[in-house]
């Protein structure tokens, strides 16, 4: 919102009193704006730059009064506000180039809606016949307003971003979490393995010398151990194995039956991150729907397979919340039932989403019959060195 002439025309020779005012409070409301430009900038980067900022807000300051004084034309103004703010952002801030294109599209938009609103609603103003004084009064009022909804429109918006981007990060770490445990358990099992022939010889020695009882006893101890590092379900990929484990053990703590038929393949490439990310939301969610339901009714189906080069999941459990409403697309009994939307997507189904559309997949979430079915395809790459999945298929 910089220098306006709408009012300037119609003064015609006014006195440097109100010149000089005008100046004085479209600096104000400039600095004003600038400020929240800044703040919003720092609050999408997440961090902050107090000295940076402060260059960059007298710089704008300086600017506006350039431009009043200059008369320039809307589009050098503009172009001189998009040139500070991307400097801030990728000199200041460290925003690589394309990542600042995004929050400065927000600014420019609210300001060039701010500008383009002001300018119709001075140019109709000016139509009406009023006093110099109020003239001046009006157009104050108009462009505080307007730069105060713009400030808290700002505000608003890096709110909802920090809240998104809280999400991610703590899906993040619950997948890292996990990642991290699988790469405890395979430390332990390759540690084992390393020791299993001197165990082995223990074994043989106390056969050799007929002590059968302490054989047996050495053997039994040696099957705990094993059994603990053992992860019990085969899918072919070993974060998955784990993480799968860790689930289903939580889930029969808590009554639960988990049925689980996986089968990865050697041949695509998925990461590890990626696919706990799916599991383990799907899993969470499905433990907690559960514990709604009685206890002989609690069940979690997991099946997933290879189709071609598709990664076809399928996630189902018991679900029964009578106090829901049905669905837009519902069953014709009128049961609690239908297809989910995306705006009733939960952290958990929204972060499964965002994983399966960066393979080029599809998910569907929909309620029918008593159970909760989450269906997921993912259009994988060949893996060039096939380390992470096995040959199997389903």
């Amino acid at each position: 919102m910089r220098y306006s002439e709408k009012w300037g025309d119609r003064m015609g020779g006014a006195e440097s009193f109100h010149a000089g005012l005008f100046y004085v409070w479209w600096m104000f409301i400039n600095g004003f704006l600038s400020f929240f430009e800044m703040r919003f900038l720092q609050d999408m980067a997440g961090a902050r730059r107090r000295i940076s900022a402060a260059v960059c807000l007298f710089a704008s300051c300086a600017l506006t009064f350039l431009t009043m004084y200059l008369q320039s034309s809307e589009l050098c103004r503009m172009l001189l506000h998009t040139g500070l703010i991307f400097c801030f952002s990728v000199f200041a801030m460290k925003f690589k180039v394309f990542e600042a294109v995004a929050p400065a599209a927000v600014i420019l938009t609210l300001y060039s809606f701010m500008e383009g609103f002001q300018n119709v609603l001075m140019s109709r103003l000016v139509e009406k016949s009023m006093s110099e004084q109020m003239g001046i009064a009006v157009q104050f009022a108009v462009t505080g307003v307007l730069a105060v909804l713009t400030a808290g429109s700002l505000c608003f918006i890096a709110k909802k971003s920090a809240s998104m981007r809280k999400e991610r990060e703590s899906s993040y770490r619950h997948v890292l979490d996990d990642l991290d445990e699988v790469k405890r358990r395979n430390e332990r099992y390759l540690a084992f393995q390393h020791d299993i022939d001197n165990h082995l010889l223990v074994v043989q020695g106390l056969v050799r010398e007929k002590r059968y009882e302490e054989a047996e006893e050495y053997y039994g101890n040696l099957k705990v151990r094993s059994d603990s590092l053992a992860a019990g379900i085969h899918t072919g990929n070993l974060a998955a194995d784990v993480l799968l484990k860790e689930k289903a053990g939580l889930a029969e703590s808590k009554g639960i039956k988990v049925s689980c038929d996986v089968h990865f393949s050697r041949k695509f490439f998925i990461e590890d991150a990626d696919l706990c990310t799916i599991l383990a939301n799907g899993m969470d969610n499905a433990i907690q729907a559960c514990m709604k339901e009685s206890q002989e009714k609690r069940e979690i189906t997991v099946k997933a397979g290879m189709k071609h080069q598709f990664l076809i999941l399928n996630m189902t459990n018991t679900y029964n919340a009578p106090e829901l409403k049905p669905l837009a697309v519902g069953g014709a009994d009128g049961s609690v039932g239908g297809l989910l939307q995306e705006s009733d997507y939960g952290v958990g189904l929204r972060n499964i989403k965002r994983t399966v559309e960066k393979y080029g997949g599809t998910m569907r979430a929909e309620r029918k019959q008593g159970k909760f079915c989450l269906r997921m395809m993912l259009c994988l790459e060949p893996s060039a060195k096939g380390a992470s999945l096995s040959d199997k298929e389903k």
